[in-house]
């Protein structure tokens, strides 16, 4: 769509090989990164979330991460000003498995309505005492669902029953999140999303790298073995020091919270790491249905390119499409 900043994404689940491909492109292209990773954005999560290392960082300038503070709210929607505010600097590379910021990145709600939580008028950037609200509102529903297991999950079902079956019951995160959207807009947030369906806020080609259910597993464990053994425990022990613990979202995070239990001597190093490569490989599965149903209605097919493999990337087509030829036909719907 004329006018709008152009981006090209690079998603897919994680260990899939993105930010290889990525840091490729971008440096011999002289384009920055944005990084698209909802545990990338908290300060002192740097070996757990895979943070571009500073060797990378002088290579390709790198942004949108180390952004805030394990106890501090952080919300899609303050990712999707901050990314858009560097697009209008000019095409750029985003990079990341966190599907939810991508989407607040290019597309927005008007009105009341915000898959990203929030929306351009009322965000609770603007609004502190949103933030406040959220954050009272989900560690009262988290304490709820420690004693009681599926109570956020079946409370969504009560406020919106549509929400709630497009919800995995096992997947907190998401189902919290459903539930103080009702909660936030005082109604059932598919309703609502109905009522305001998505803009294109930025011209955006999306390519989709996994190379296969078995080589991602595969990749999943040799990543968790390697970040252990630079030091992953210890990273979290620092954090628990400066007085972060599992009240906080970030040390919620994948990987973190199995390794606060280690720390905390409710399990040994080898079940933590056998818990966070189990969860990991599940994380990869939800990623990839995430991408796969997500984006089909907001991207015409011709903008989502799907590869196996880094050498079947469309490197000249992507070039001229940054460079603004009219390659990759049928722009944002």
């Amino acid at each position: 769509m004329s006018g709008l900043d152009r981006a090209v994404a690079i998603v897919g689940p994680t260990a899939a090989g993105k930010s290889s491909l990525a840091l490729s492109f971008a440096q011999t292209h002289a384009l920055p990164i944005l990084c698209c990773d909802s545990v990338q954005v908290y300060r002192g999560l740097d070996i757990g979330a895979a943070k571009p290392t500073a060797e990378e960082r002088a290579r390709v300038p790198h942004s949108l991460l180390d952004l805030v503070d394990p106890d501090q709210v952080f919300s899609a929607g303050e990712y999707g000003a901050l990314a858009r505010a560097e697009l209008a600097r000019g095409p750029a590379i985003i990079c990341g498995g966190t599907g939810l910021y991508l989407r607040a990145a290019g597309w927005t709600y008007s009105g009341r309505a915000s898959d990203s939580d929030t929306n351009d008028a009322g965000s609770e950037a603007c609004n502190p005492d949103r933030g406040d609200q959220r954050v009272q509102f989900e560690s009262q529903w988290m304490a709820r669902e420690a004693s009681e297991a599926g109570a956020i999950h079946k409370a969504l079902i009560a406020r919106d029953p549509e929400t709630a079956a497009g919800i995995h019951p096992n997947n907190v995160v998401r189902a919290l999140r459903g539930l103080w959207l009702c909660e936030h807009h005082q109604a059932p947030i598919s309703a609502v999303r109905r009522q305001d369906p998505p803009r294109p806020m930025i011209d955006l080609l999306m390519i989709v790298i996994d190379p296969g259910v078995a080589a991602v597993d595969a990749a999943i464990d040799r990543r968790c073995e390697a970040m252990l053994t630079r030091g992953w425990p210890a990273e979290v022990e620092k954090l628990v020091a400066a007085g972060y613990d599992a009240r906080h979202k970030a040390m919620r995070s994948l990987g973190y919270r199995e390794l606060l239990e280690h720390i905390q001597g409710r399990s040994s190093l080898e079940q933590a790491k056998s818990a966070i490569q189990r969860a990991t490989r599940n994380y990869a599965r939800r990623q990839r249905t995430y991408f796969r149903h997500q984006f089909k209605d907001l991207l015409p097919m011709a903008r989502i390119v799907n590869i196996d493999h880094p050498d079947a990337f469309p490197a000249g087509s992507v070039a001229a499409f940054l460079a603004g030829d009219p390659v990759f036909e049928g722009g944002p719907t």
